[in-house]
Formats: structure tokens, C-alpha cells, sequence
């Protein structure tokens, strides 16, 4: 929608489709599950649309393969159609990505806002392929690397997304999306981009930088207000990598959001750093309408943390804030990651512990994931390099491991995957048990929940008895 707002600001012709939003009903193909419309439907869509340029987001290295066959499919409807790719795994490998995808004309790396109306004019005839920055294109059979395109210092600069070129009932009211839970009227948005830390399995600084930039805490404020008033949008998800880097101006935002009296709850998804918050900022967080905060952890041995990762956090801080949320009765949980390239099964229970423990004296949730080495990130290519990848990487393989009971794809001479496998299931069993404890001895918030968020309830039922 970024982009598309963009478009229209240039006074380009625009239109969005959402292949995932739309009307179709899940279906399983082989071993997998599709959902959003399907391969025939888009073609025509395509077909009744008639666009001169096709831009296909792709947010996932584990769906480029979906980004591809839309790609082919736009060829297949008329080959003049200009096709264009965007997103983190393109932005990491834009040549291999040509290569392999023949009927993708360019790649644009990094953001797209300005690199998109800048295609638009080549395709007008206005300007060069080989003059648009941050772009990869195949010239003569040949593909061609352009130079990066500087990040975007002021986004302030940036028009609201565009929400007028969408059904934005669609996305407000869960009863439309059948195949996931969201809380009612819910939006996703995005105040910062960037993150100048260096975590090992984390691909952001490839794709938004390492320098954090950031909306200004009034733009942030005008943005709440416009949904709020617009789309009585009751509930927002600040989907940013890090959203509290500047407490300071996290605070103003806050301090904005209590002035103007913008009644919204808010969640952070995504993670945010333990150290980049403290009570005060919790506190306000809270008055804000925040109703639950995720921390990215990583993990629960500090050698693993420090010399393996590179989070560079104090675990001591993570424990301070578990217990800062839960005086103040903000609900929180944490990310947590095993094996890691360096990890012995010991640190890997280390961490198990360290969550369960966590869990039992904060009720600080846990979402235990399994490390899996992204395109471009030090793992993959420490992981390349010393031969841990049990199998190739491909989309399949990421997709896989990626499920919360997936198959793991690293292995080293400390471990093996069905290492990692099973001190993952027996953490889980653990976390069950501590949280049907827990649902019993915090009463109040266990009927909260049933209240507002009665999915919820059921999910955990269903858990309990999986």
C-alpha cells in the first residue's frame, strides 16, 4: 500500500490485488495448504486488467516460488507486460534470481517507493532501466546490477499507505478471513524501518539498512487518528523490527496517543528489545492501549546470546522486564531460538529453562522457534561454508522448518536435527503444563481473555489437548 500511494502521488495509475484476501476457500494441494485466489484466477485478473507493469511483492523466501509463477503467468496473458519483483530475497541475491526466473523483468532491491515510479517512467519512455537505481534487469539476455538506491532519510515524506485502492472491510473484519484469528477491526502498521544490531539469523539490515529511521512521533499520531477515524480501526499490530530503539521518541508517541485521546489497543508482534524499554516506558506503553508486548530473546545461555548470536543483551534485563510487565499486569512474551551453529544441547536446554522459568514466575509467554538460516545472514553462509545444512536450502526446506514442528535443517557435530527436534517437543510439553498452572492461579487474566479474545481460549484448549 506504500507503494501504491506513491504511484498515485506521481499520478500513475494504479491498482492493488490481493491474491491472499480474496474470496476463495482454502484448499490443500499434495502435503500443502494454498489459500487466496488461485493460479487460473489471477490469470484472470490479469487478462481483465490489461496492466502495463505487474509488481509482485515477496515477503518470503519460502513463496518465491509463488512470485515466480505469477510472473510466468503474466507472460503467459501478454509477454509486453513489464514484470517486476520485489522484497528481502531478491533484495539479498537479485542476480541468481534473474537467472533462474526468466520471465521476471526487474528486481528491486531494498525499498520501493521511489524505485517504482522510476520504473514507471522507463516503461513511459521518460527514463532508462539503466538509469533507476536499486534495481537488477535483464538486458539482451543478460542480467544487469544497477547501483543501491539510497535509503529514505525522512519518512515523514511518505504518503499513508493506500488504503482507498483496497476493500479495507476485508482486512477489518475477521469474519471475512476465515483460514486466521485476528483480533477485530485490526491493522498492521509500521512506524520505523532498520536495525543497527548485527543477530546472526536476522536479514533486515540486508534489506532496510543498519541505520534506524523512523516516522516522527506526530506523523505516527496523525496516522492512528486517520484509521481510527476513517476505518474504525480498534486494534493495531506495530509490525516494526524495533519499534522502542528510540525510547524517547517511543514515549512522545505515547505521550501524543493519551493527549489526543485515541482509544485503540496495540500490540508488538514483531519483538522488541528487552533493553530498549524500562517501567516508565512500560507504564505509558500500557496507557497507551498496549495490551501485550513481545521481546525477542533469542535465548537463555548469555555465552550463546553474545558470542553465537550477537543479540549483545543482558539476559538479567530480560528477567527485570518480565517482571516490570507483570507488576504492572501488561501481558508479555518472548522469542526463543535452538540451534544455533556453536550450541551444544546443554545451551539449548539452558535456554528451554531460562523461557520455562520465565514462564512459571512471570507467566511470560514462550515461542520457541528453530534456527533456520535465511539467504545472506551470517548463518547461511557460516552454515554454507562448514557444510551444517543437513539438506539444500530451498523454499520447500524453509517452510518446513519453519513450522513450529518442522524439520530443522542444521546439523553439526554437537547435534543433530532430531536433537533439536525433540528438546524443542519436550519444551513445549513443559510450557503446556506451566500454563494450564498458570490459567488456574491468574484467574482474572485467564477470564479476560475468554472475554475478549475467546479464539484465543480455543486455541489454547486445542494445545492443551494436541
Amino acid at each position: 500500500m506504500y507503494l501504491a500511494a506513491v504511484l498515485d502521488k506521481a499520478d500513475q495509475k494504479v491498482e492493488i490485488l490481493d491474491a491472499f484476501m480474496a474470496k476463495a476457500a482454502p484448499r490443500t494441494v499434495g502435503d500443502i495448504v494454498e489459500v487466496g485466489m488461485t493460479y487460473d484466477q489471477i490469470k484472470d485478473e490479469i487478462r481483465t486488467r490489461k496492466p502495463d507493469i505487474v509488481g509482485v511483492a515477496n515477503p518470503f523466501s519460502t513463496q518465491i516460488d509463488h512470485a515466480k509463477r505469477v510472473a510466468d503467468i503474466v507472460k503467459e496473458v501478454n509477454p509486453e507486460t513489464l514484470t517486476v519483483v520485489g522484497g528481502p530475497h531478491v533484495t539479498v541475491v537479485p542476480q541468481e534470481f534473474l537467472t533462474e526466473a526468466k520471465n521476471v523483468d526487474v528486481a528491486v532491491m531494498g525499498e520501493g517507493e521511489y524505485t517504482l515510479p522510476d520504473i514507471a517512467k522507463a516503461r513511459q519512455g521518460a527514463k532508462r532501466l539503466r538509469d533507476v537505481a536499486g534495481i537488477a534487469y535483464r538486458q539482451e539476455g543478460e542480467v544487469k546490477l544497477n547501483p543501491p538506491r539510497p535509503l529514505i532519510k525522512n519518512l515523514d515524506d511518505l504518503p499513508y499507505p493506500a488504503y482507498h485502492l483496497v476493500d479495507m472491510e476485508k482486512y477489518l473484519n475477521p469474519i471475512k478471513i476465515e483460514y486466521r484469528s485476528f483480533k477485530p477491526r485490526a491493522l498492521a502498521m509500521i512506524t520505523s524501518r532498520g536495525c543497527p544490531h548485527g543477530c546472526c539469523f536476522c536479514s533486515v539490515h540486508l534489506h532496510m539498512g543498519t541505520a534506524f529511521r523512523a516516522h516522527s512521533p506526530g506523523y505516527v499520531a496523525d496516522h492512528l487518528q486517520f484509521v481510527m477515524e476513517k476505518y474504525r480501526v480498534k486494534n493495531v499490530f506495530f509490525e516494526d523490527d524495533n519499534l522502542t530503539f528510540d525510547m524517547k521518541r517511543m514515549e512522545a508517541i505515547c505521550d501524543q496517543i493519551v493527549e489526543r485521546k485515541i482509544k485503540f489497543n496495540w500490540e508488538t508482534p514483531n519483538g522488541i528489545r528487552a533493553d530498549r524499554v524500562n517501567l516508565q516506558l512500560l507504564k505509558k506503553m500500557k496507557k497507551a492501549g498496549c495490551r501485550s508486548v513481545f521481546f525477542g530473546v533469542e535465548s537463555g545461555d548469555q555465552s550463546v546470546s553474545n558470542n553465537i548470536i550477537h543479540k549483545d543483551l543482558d539476559l538479567n534485563k530480560v528477567v527485570e522486564v518480565a517482571k516490570d510487565c507483570k507488576k504492572i499486569h501488561l501481558s508479555s512474551a518472548g522469542f526463543f531460538i535452538i540451534g544455533f551453529p556453536g550450541e551444544k544441547k546443554e545451551n539449548m536446554q539452558q535456554t528451554v529453562g531460562f523461557a520455562l522459568r520465565l514462564k512459571r514466575e512471570y507467566d511470560f509467554g514462550m515461542h520457541l522457534l528453530i534456527a533456520t538460516p535465511s539467504y545472506g545472514t551470517k548463518l547461511y553462509e557460516e552454515c554454507l561454508n562448514k557444510g551444517y545444512l543437513k539438506e539444500a536450502i530451498t523454499p520447500r526446506a524453509l517452510a518446513e522448518a519453519r513450522q513450529t514442528r518442522g524439520t530443522p535443517i542444521i546439523e553439526t557435530s554437537e547435534f543433530t536435527a532430531q536433537d533439536v527436534k525433540e528438546i524443542a517437543a519436550d519444551a513445549m510439553k513443559q510450557y503446556k503444563h506451566i500454563s494450564l498452572i498458570n490459567s488456574i492461579k491468574y484467574p482474572g487474566k485467564t477470564l479476560t481473555t475468554l472475554f475478549h479474545e475467546p479464539h484465543i481460549a480455543v486455541k489454547f484448549i486445542k494445545n492443551m489437548l494436541s
